[in-house]
């Protein structure tokens, strides 16, 4: 079987109208020399990703959420930045949320509390996209329309993430512990990629719209407040050096996961 240049992975779970419009700006790609890969199992999503990239014959494994929509030059961008720079493990690019979708978005849904975040733990850098501060929480620039940061990060965005192959498997892939619908599985496979000695970057021309959606897993998601502290304390407990803003953040996420549970 001939490899292929890019697999692109995709988990979705009943968004049949969502992923209609993703596969379409798939198609409509100026780069074609990919295979797509659609996880429609129930289950972890740690090991849905990781099921996916099994089944999947590219050199790239790009995994992306089915609820975006993918600019026509995203996938050409993508392996354009790859092939200059052999030293690049992984790479992402904007993920940006318009204010019609940023309502279903967790942090983005009430003003208010995004200010918090920004001004308690982001340190000056919400700005920017794929960083992880010394608090131990992450920023969200990728999801402004005008993102335009070129250069190496901390993490790549959970809906919008490309992989060396070899790397990934060196790696072992997305650790499994993680549970649930896998927050923090995305970050910590980015700081062991990056432990191990090699570089993730941020392509401002790799953009796609994540268009959160309510339906499918999105519930799933909102009412899994248990797994996904865990998942947080897990990834926290070997990334994250713990200081007053780190004890702090922990706070602030016990409390919103407990609120999001009842919304």
């Amino acid at each position: 079987m001939r490899t292929l240049t890019a697999s692109v992975i995709i988990p979705t779970l009943g968004r049949s109208v969502s992923l209609r419009d993703c596969l379409e700006s798939l198609w409509s790609q100026t780069f074609q020399d990919f295979d797509i890969i659609t996880v429609t199992e129930e289950g972890e999503l740690a090991k849905l990703r990781n099921e996916g990239a099994k089944r999947a014959r590219g050199k790239y494994l790009i995994f992306i959420d089915d609820d975006t929509v993918c600019d026509p030059g995203w996938l050409e961008w993508i392996i354009a930045t790859f092939d200059k720079d052999e030293s690049i493990a992984g790479m992402s690019g904007p993920s940006f949320i318009t204010s019609e979708f940023r309502k279903n978005r967790d942090i983005f849904r009430n003003p208010v509390i995004k200010w918090l975040y920004d001004q308690l733990f982001l340190s000056g850098r919400a700005h920017l996209p794929g960083n992880i501060t010394e608090s131990g929480a992450w920023t969200t620039g990728a999801a402004n329309k005008n993102c335009s940061y070129e250069g190496p990060v901390h993490f790549l965005e959970a809906c919008n993430m490309a992989f060396r192959r070899e790397v990934f498997e060196e790696m072992g892939g997305f650790d499994e512990a993680y549970k649930g619908v896998g927050d923090w599985s995305e970050p910590d496979l980015a700081f062991r990629i990056r432990k191990a000695g090699y570089k993730l970057w941020f392509s401002r021309d790799a953009r796609l719209e994540h268009r959160p959606s309510k339906s499918g897993a999105f519930k799933k998601r909102l009412h899994d407040s248990r797994n996904r502290m865990a998942n947080y304390e897990l990834f926290a407990s070997r990334w994250v050096k713990p200081c007053r803003q780190h004890s702090l953040y922990k706070q602030f996420l016990k409390a919103y996961y407990a609120l999001a549970t009842f919304k």
